[in-house]
């Protein structure tokens, strides 16, 4: 009797197997196997990514423009300095001398196009009087340089503006 119920069982599951109703439960189970696939965790996190990766794009080429912005404050600040030492220390000063000190100085800074429309160039006395070269110790001679230069962004960024204007002018007292 044991082997009758054996070869019973064997009969009864290779039936079940052979049926067509079994062979749709069979592509159920590989049905519920997708549906587990779309719940399953692991598709989180590439869903995450997808999600964030705009918003990190985004972040990073801010940061790049925002750091470019910087480096062009600085060359202005950098090329107005340049711009009234060389004209203060000169023994023959003129303004195109201060202005291509200027631009020279802004021009090592990479993406900065600077020209001499970008420089202004001015002598003065305290009481309003032209300037005697060498100056005098009672009648002191200062020169003013002024930068102004437009910077534009690398990316067309919605809503925020894309252009900004730096401007920088210092003084120096003319040592000749």
């Amino acid at each position: 009797m044991i082997r009758s119920q054996d070869r019973i069982g064997l009969v009864r599951k290779s039936h079940l197997e052979n049926t067509p109703h079994a062979r749709l439960l069979v592509k159920l189970r590989r049905n519920v196997g997708m549906r587990r696939f779309f719940r399953d965790d692991r598709g989180q996190s590439m869903v995450e990514l997808g999600l964030l990766a705009p918003l990190l794009v985004f972040i990073l080429l801010g940061g790049a423009d925002l750091a470019r912005a910087y480096a062009v404050q600085l060359a202005v600040q950098n090329g107005a300095r340049a711009g009234a030492e060389a004209y203060a220390i000169s023994a023959t000063p003129t303004a195109a001398l201060a202005q291509a000190a200027a631009v020279a100085e802004m021009n090592r800074t990479p993406t900065v196009n600077a020209t001499s429309s970008n420089v202004a160039v001015s002598e003065y006395q305290p009481d309003g009087s032209a300037c005697v070269h060498p100056p005098m110790a009672l009648q002191p001679c200062y020169v003013s340089v002024a930068v102004n230069y437009t910077f534009h962004t690398t990316t067309a960024w919605p809503f925020i503006p894309n252009t900004a204007n730096f401007f920088r002018g210092t003084e120096f007292r003319v040592f000749y």
